[in-house]
């Protein structure tokens, strides 16, 4: 996917202790105390990159957010999603920026992508949790991904993983790149066998990741983000599924033609109408896949599993979490961490995912990746067969790195992509 395309996950990611080091203040301006019969207000800017169920910019879930959470907790004013905040949710100092409350929109919390986490908790805007919300039964690589030299600095939120997309039970048990390369080719069909977006200087350098991890697991994954040294093996099997792609004109995989903003969802569209034989990409492209199948498509011919990317099928997680601003204390900290609570509920997980603040005529789960794994069991969600399998099949998921990545992305994309690219000599 192209850059935009990785930070939209689909369209549908020390404090006080460093500052002496930092050179920032260790001791940052307290959000003023409310004074007595007043309520405290708390604004969040949620993770914005999924999918849009209502089709309204999100406002429809912000709203239900905010009155549900202020019918509970009538002692704070929420704002979710401030109508000011224009921040990339991936650029560390306008968060920064931002949650000092230094601008035009200060906020107290806000959920972004923890890839960016090092370089966040170096801004000294952020500082950690006192603890977990009590109750969910958490997925291990979510707290791992939100957890920076043992101390807890995010809520996890959302995961999230790549997957093939297919209507082939043997391409869903791919479990090696050569494998799944190897059954798309025996097919022998007359549709490409892969539609999918491997550029970006988030993403490709996300799927080399992922496919070192197939190949070696998690343990050590934080090692191979670097530009020092790429392995062999693992972008010989990148290579191997790129020409996939390939048809007679070119390969749209790595060419750009899906790398445009327009054409975001042209991959898993291709897929949904029949001219695809597999798509690859994040569990909420199902989403879209859902939407676009025609009139009479069959969806329980779908199938979704964790895309085997190098010579192995270990699923390698993204999670966003909630951080909470440096200046958020006392009262503020207070509704920081009900908000919190609220939001970890497996209730409030369910009918986000379950796209409750859509109408309900031609109603699409979102397909997002809960990190409480409670909410999988949550009415709806546990007769979802595509849910369980989601469910099911990343359990053991690592987590992925959560610091290094931001500044070297591009030299790996360049370096990845001219690897790929590279006629091989017979």
């Amino acid at each position: 996917m192209s850059e935009n395309a990785w930070i939209r996950r689909g369209m549908w990611v020390l404090g006080a202790a460093l500052c002496p080091m930092l050179g920032c203040d260790p001791e940052p301006e307290p959000t003023p105390d409310p004074t007595p019969g007043t309520r405290v207000q708390l604004r969040v800017p949620l993770y914005s990159y999924i999918p849009d169920a209502a089709g309204d910019g999100l406002k429809a879930m912000a709203a239900r957010l905010e009155s549900d959470f202020e019918r509970q907790h009538p002692e704070v004013d929420l704002v979710v999603n401030p109508s000011c905040f224009k921040d990339d949710l991936y650029e560390p100092t306008q968060l920064a920026s931002s949650l000092k409350g230094e601008g035009d929109c200060a906020y107290d919390v806000v959920e972004t992508d923890t890839a960016i986490l090092g370089e966040l908790v170096g801004t000294g805007a952020v500082r950690p949790w006192s603890a977990l919300p009590q109750g969910p039964n958490w997925h291990p690589a979510g707290i791992a991904a939100s957890t920076l030299d043992g101390k807890l600095y995010g809520v996890p939120h959302w995961l999230c993983a790549h997957y093939i997309v297919s209507r082939s039970e043997s391409v869903s048990n791919a479990r090696t790149v050569d494998e799944l390369v190897r059954i798309l080719s025996s097919r022998k069909t007359p549709e490409v066998d892969l539609a999918a977006n491997l550029l970006g200087s988030w993403n490709l350098p996300s799927l080399y990741l992922d496919a070192w991890t197939d190949t070696y697991g998690p343990a050590q994954v934080q090692s191979a983000v670097t530009t020092e040294r790429y392995d062999t093996q693992v972008l010989a099997g990148l290579k191997k599924l790129a020409g996939a792609c390939e048809t007679s004109t070119g390969n749209p995989c790595i060419d750009g033609t899906y790398d445009a903003a327009e054409n975001i969802d042209l991959p898993a569209t291709l897929f949904a109408e029949g001219k695809a034989d597999v798509t690859l990409g994040y569990s909420e492209r199902l989403h879209t896949i859902l939407k676009k199948l025609p009139a009479g498509a069959n969806r329980e011919e779908l199938r979704i599993s964790p895309a085997p990317l190098g010579e192995g099928n270990q699923p390698l997680l993204f999670t966003d979490s909630f951080f909470l601003g440096a200046r958020c204390v006392d009262e503020c900290e207070k509704a920081a961490i009900a908000f919190v609570n609220y939001m970890s509920q497996a209730s409030t997980f369910a009918w986000i995912l379950l796209s409750e603040d859509a109408p309900e005529a031609g109603r699409v789960p979102r397909y997002l990746m809960p990190a409480a794994l409670d909410a999988y069991q949550a009415p709806g969600l546990r007769e979802d067969p595509f849910y369980q399998q989601i469910d099911l099949t990343t359990r053991t998921g690592g987590a992925f790195p959560n610091k290094g990545l931001l500044e070297i992305r591009k030299t790996m994309r360049d370096h990845i992509l001219q690897e790929l690219t590279t006629a091989t000599v017979p």
